[in-house]
């Protein structure tokens, strides 16, 4: 398959957190869901070459996926923003200190909208294990939609058949 194929020129996405058991629609979105995978290196040196790096090694990645929901429900919510508890008609937030995120994260998937519906399979992109994380900056005036940012942070996988990996594009 040609990379051609697999990630489209432009257009939305519809985004999933957590489809095996809460499945939550992270939609409508509004400013752009971002993907962002760095690999880390560090540079080797050697005195004899001044400055100018001879070689690097690669030191780890960093994966994330900012998703700016708009018109948010009190379920999706309760979901982005960690140590929230959803009410009748409210949501509660708590400081919530020494939780580790890993046995909390999920995969999330990034489908890719043609036409008005998820484009097939073959151009998804699966995140494996990821938390959210919430970076909030709500504004009230008559210029600018709120959003509610939401970082998703990647760390790999120990799932079967999947230990290591921390995302695909395309079809398992």
């Amino acid at each position: 398959m040609s990379p051609a194929s697999v990630i489209k020129d432009m257009g939305p996405c519809h985004v999933k957190w957590d489809e095996e058991t809460s499945d939550i629609d992270l939609n409508p979105t509004h400013g752009g869901v971002v993907f962002k995978d760095e690999v880390l290196q560090v540079e080797v040196k050697e005195d004899q070459e001044g400055e100018t790096p001879v070689d690097a090694v690669h030191t780890g990645r960093i994966v994330e996926l900012t998703v700016p929901m708009t018109r948010s429900t009190l379920n999706q919510l309760e979901a982005a923003i960690k140590g929230s508890v959803e009410g009748a008609s409210n949501l509660k937030v708590s400081n919530k200190v020494g939780v580790n995120v890993f046995p909390l994260a999920k995969e999330i998937v990034i489908k890719p909208i043609e036409d008005g519906v998820a484009a097939a399979n073959t151009t998804w992109l699966y995140i494996h294990r990821c938390y959210p994380f919430s970076n909030l900056e709500w504004n009230w005036d008559n210029e600018n939609q709120r959003v509610t940012n939401v970082v998703f942070k990647a760390y790999p996988d120990d799932k079967t058949g999947q230990v290591g990996e921390m995302w695909r594009i395309g079809p398992a």
